[in-house]
């Protein structure tokens, strides 16, 4: 087996810490402010081009900044760290060019309610002693838990983020040098679903529901959210269950984060090519028109929740730093139509089937594992070829010959 020596690539690090008081009415002092600027710098921006029809960049929002400090009734933003105040004006020009480059939707309005609390520093926000962490305006170090080690001399960027679940965490941005890692030669072919969030080509079905642990989680959601609609709105007790109601679901999205990154780094460990679907989940997740639009609303639940695209990018960046590959076939290749026998295609097969016969071998077939093995296929083939994977379409003589 080869050996592939380290590189050192970039890697965000995430640590939960507990503010005291004064730090907490700081942090949320700073968020306010980092809220303001940017839905004045949003409005701004959005007023100038549909009345005038100019654009603004981020050069002339940073230039109105130092503008809102001079004015009376906005001195109070001279009073936290114009770090992260700066920081929201360049995530506001990402926004931009997100949605110029169709990559996301319209930037929208940052919520005091709604919006997620998230603070940015450059390096000339923050600074390391003796493993402690120094925040610009905070005269006491965070008390974080480090839970694994790094280089902190590498790292450029902090962010501080709050959850609904009342809970802060820190994220590092720097160097790490990732682990050796064997050439096994082996491939897989991975179909993805939502009984069974991934199965192998192998024959193994993997799925977050199927641990015990997530079982009981997501009946605490279920028992919360009942006891939550028994509440009056607005009420003291509508509060209470609410806040029981969101550290649950942070249970349950922590658990499937953490399935997530397991399964991907032992699919990355095991398989030197990882094949997968080109899947379209907005178009999955599409409201139904007419009839059976509250059983397609339980679907696309189901089917956002299994976070495709986290999968996806997880097998890709993993793959990428240990020299592996993740190819993606065409979205509109019959994996789950095709025998991977025979090559036999299946029209009439349905999503009712989960089990099928092919009637030219006689091979009976799961549905999801033969799949897969297309999936795989496929793949290998895109890779030989350099090009999608669709299926062949009739010679246009034959087209003709068939209108007859």
């Amino acid at each position: 087996m080869l050996v592939m020596s380290n590189k050192k690539v970039k890697r965000a690090f995430k640590f939960r810490f507990y503010p005291t008081p004064v730090q907490e009415k700081e942090l949320l002092r700073t968020w306010g402010c980092v809220r303001l600027v940017y839905n004045k710098a949003l409005d701004m921006r959005h007023t100038a081009w549909y009345k005038n029809h100019e654009r603004v960049n981020y050069s002339q929002t940073s230039t109105a900044l130092t503008q809102w400090k001079k004015q009376d009734e906005l001195s109070f933003l001279k009073e936290v760290s114009s770090v992260p105040l700066q920081q929201c004006l360049r995530h506001l020009q990402t926004a931009f060019t997100n949605f110029f480059e169709k990559r996301a939707g319209y930037p929208q309005f940052k919520s005091r309610k709604k919006s997620k609390l998230g603070l940015t520093y450059s390096m000339s926000g923050f600074r390391f002693k003796d493993d402690d962490l120094y925040i610009a305006r905070l005269k006491e170090p965070l008390n974080v838990v480090w839970s694994r080690d790094f280089d902190r001399d590498s790292v450029s960027t902090v962010t501080i983020t709050k959850d609904k679940a009342g809970r802060w965490f820190v994220s590092c941005l720097g160097e790490v040098s990732v682990e050796k890692r064997r050439i096994t030669g082996k491939t897989v072919g991975l179909d993805m679903g939502v009984k069974d969030t991934l199965v192998l080509s192998t024959g193994q079905k993997l799925s977050p529901r199927d641990d015990r642990d997530m079982k009981k989680k997501l009946a605490k959601v279920d028992k919360y959210q009942r006891r939550l609609s028994k509440k009056k709105i607005g009420s003291n007790n509508f509060a209470k269950a609410k806040t029981k109601l969101s550290k649950a679901h942070v249970q349950v999205v922590d658990a499937r984060k953490d399935w997530i990154h397991k399964t991907t780094t032992q699919i990355v460990k095991d398989f030197d090519v990882v094949c997968i679907e080109d899947l379209n989940v907005r178009g999955m997740t599409r409201s139904a028109r007419d009839k059976g639009r509250k059983a397609k609303a339980g679907l696309n639940r189901r089917v956002l929740e299994q976070s495709f695209a986290e999968i996806r990018r997880c097998l890709e960046y993993k793959s990428q730093d240990c020299g592996g590959e993740v190819v993606a076939i065409d979205r509109f290749f019959p994996s789950s139509k095709t025998c991977s026998s025979c090559g036999y295609i299946n029209k009439s097969l349905t999503l009712n089937h989960r089990f099928w016969v092919c009637p030219r071998c006689q091979e009976r077939l799961d549905r999801d594992i033969n799949a897969a093995k297309n999936i795989q296929a496929a793949g290998l083939a895109v890779i030989a070829c350099g090009d999608g994977v669709r299926p062949a379409k009739k010679p246009m003589a034959l087209q003709a010959g068939s209108r007859q």
